[in-house]
Order: C-alpha cells, then structure tokens, then sequence
C-alpha cells in the first residue's frame, strides 16, 4: 500500500459543521525535482530527516512498515 496523507479541517458555525479546507495539492503533480508538500506544515518528519548529518536522501519515502 502507499500512505495518502491529506489534511482537512471542519468547522461549526451556528449549529453546523462545513468543509473549510483540504489539501488538494496532494492530486497535483509535484514540481520538477520536488516532493508533493500539501501537509508540511503538520507533517515534521521531513524536515526532521533533512537536519540529520547523512539527509534523507533524493528518493527516501516514508514506509508502511520498516
């Protein structure tokens, strides 16, 4: 399987509950050279690996399991 992260948010406004935002970058191509970044701001794991003295590499991906 593969991990399909997205982010969306809800709000309650006079008794009922809207759809405010998703991420729908995730559906779109991610630029030349660049990962897909529609949940970097909630999702440290990237940037934790990139601060380690070996980096996380060019084609590191989160896995299921390890």
């Amino acid at each position: 399987g593969e991990q399909m992260p997205a982010l969306n948010v809800f709000v309650r406004r006079n008794g009922k509950i809207y759809h405010f935002y998703n991420t729908e970058l995730m559906f779109a191509p991610a630029d030349p050279g660049q990962d897909m970044r529609h949940v970097d701001m909630i999702w440290p794991l990237w940037n934790l690996f990139d601060v380690t003295p070996e980096g996380r590499g060019t084609k590191w991906k989160p896995a299921l399991s390890y």
